[in-house]
């Protein structure tokens, strides 16, 4: 992980490592208090993303627009999922960053790949990291990225994305942001997790409500055939199944046709 911690302590040498720690946690909570009605609100926001109907596109969405709100010095947030062995931008506030976030899913690497595949956070300035990614600093640069903050959305113990921030200021992010953004992302990997169920369970709905409206239309066309041409049940169902074969049409298609005959006739 490249990492540039920029709260520091007073200027001095410290005594020891463990004062050091201290004064950074000090330093950070009195950042974080100053920052605590922002985060808050977008706190509340989150929570109730965790209970709304919202699609998984508009939740990921206002997860990334609240990060960009308060988390300084942000000029773009996204979110990358991982897709069927790939990666995907699932939701961005500005599509400048689109090809940069493209670049890495082309190349298979960049900071972001590299926070879903280490389930950490990775937080840096464009210009340190050319050895390291130059595929990634090329395209950053060329669209106004000097530094750059990912963190893994981690659901069930698997990483199952990253949130990305961009700004055009070097030395952009911060060790508070680092905070901050672990903030979102605890929250937003459960608002992904109930948005993704509740699709779930809406596209299970749908596939449920389209079976049982093939049911009755299939019932229907076998009771015509039955009256029209005397089959039985099972013998009038057997032609709708026929026809759908020869035809390659869906059987639900063969048995509208049928039910449409009648209402002509």
């Amino acid at each position: 992980m490249i990492y540039d911690p920029a709260v520091t302590p007073s200027e001095g040498p410290p005594s020891n490592g463990a004062e050091t720690s201290t004064i950074d946690v000090v330093a950070l909570a009195e950042a974080l208090e100053t920052r605590s009605d922002e985060v808050t609100m977008a706190m509340h926001e989150l929570a109730h993303l965790l209970v709304s109907e919202e699609s998984v596109e508009t939740t990921l969405r206002r997860v990334a627009e609240l990060a960009a709100q308060v988390i300084d010095d942000c000029d773009a947030a996204g979110v990358t999922l991982v897709d069927n062995g790939g990666w995907v931008t699932a939701a961005s506030t500005d599509d400048r960053t689109l090809a940069v976030d493209q670049g890495q899913y082309d190349h298979g690497h960049g900071p972001c790949l590299q926070a879903i595949a280490d389930a950490e956070l990775v937080r840096f300035d464009v210009d340190e990291a050319e050895e390291r990614w130059p595929d990634f600093v090329r395209d950053a640069r060329a669209h106004d990225v000097r530094s750059f903050l990912a963190a893994p959305l981690v659901l069930q113990g698997k990483p199952i994305g990253a949130l990305n921030l961009y700004s055009a200021k070097p030395s952009g992010f911060t060790a508070l942001d680092d905070v901050l953004i672990a903030l979102f992302t605890g929250q937003a990997s459960v608002a992904v997790g109930n948005a993704k169920v509740y699709s779930d369970a809406v596209r299970l709905t749908d596939q449920l409500r389209e079976a049982i409206s093939s049911r009755s239309v299939i019932e229907q066309a076998k009771g015509v055939l039955m009256a029209r041409e005397g089959l039985d049940a099972d013998a009038a169902f057997d032609r709708l199944r026929q026809q759908s074969q020869t035809r390659n049409v869906k059987l639900r298609a063969i048995a509208q046709e049928v039910v449409d005959s009648t209402r002509g006739s």
